[in-house]
């Protein structure tokens, strides 16, 4: 019986197939970009080696005080191979937090493998600085283990961009609509 297995190793390594077949993990990507204060750009969250594919879910945390987001929507890796049921999760800005983004593979075999984009993510550059992209709560196919993550940054250059607080637009409103009804009364009292 020994014999019979060294063969059957033999003739499958002969023949350039390995008799142990080992499957690449998955790996799930943020990239590493660099853009200008004031810019609005996206960035495309990543699956590569993915095998069958059923579903995906991640979490992805951010600087705040660099960038905010402003929507999450759906890359075309599963969607290019039929019916799918996407979830773009919450948007948590005060907290550099997206969470519970997911989709699911709904339609007829075979399910999705290779290499392509799952989620795409629209941020606004807010100011100079670094924001990691973290990823987190990262499941494929239903597991959390078996899967590959590779975080990814982004970079903000320029001068950052002027705010005006909540109180002082407040103010401005109201000295606004002050003007404007003393130019109404004047415009009253010479007709």
């Amino acid at each position: 019986m020994l014999k019979r297995l060294r063969a059957a190793g033999l003739l499958l390594i002969a023949l350039g197939l390995s008799p142990f077949s080992v499957q690449a993990a998955p790996i799930i990507s943020a990239p590493l970009v660099t853009v200008e204060v004031g810019d609005i750009f996206t960035i495309p969250i990543a699956i590569t080696d993915a095998v069958d594919l059923t579903s995906w879910q991640f979490d992805l945390v951010f600087d705040p005080a660099i960038v905010q987001a402003s929507a999450v929507n759906e890359g075309t890796f599963m969607s290019d191979f039929g019916s799918t049921l996407f979830g773009p999760g919450v948007i948590d800005n005060p907290n550099g937090l997206i969470s519970i983004v997911t989709n699911a593979f709904i339609d007829f075999a075979p399910a999705p493998s290779g290499t392509g984009v799952v989620a795409e993510i629209e941020f606004l550059a807010l100011a100079p600085g670094v924001s990691p992209l973290v990823l987190s709560n990262v499941f494929v196919n239903l597991l959390a283990h078996g899967v590959e993550i590779a975080n990814g940054q982004i970079t903000v250059t320029g001068t950052p961009v002027p705010v005006p607080e909540p109180a002082m637009l407040t103010l401005l409103a109201g000295g606004l609509a002050v003007w404007a009804r003393r130019r109404s009364r004047g415009q009253g009292a010479r007709s």
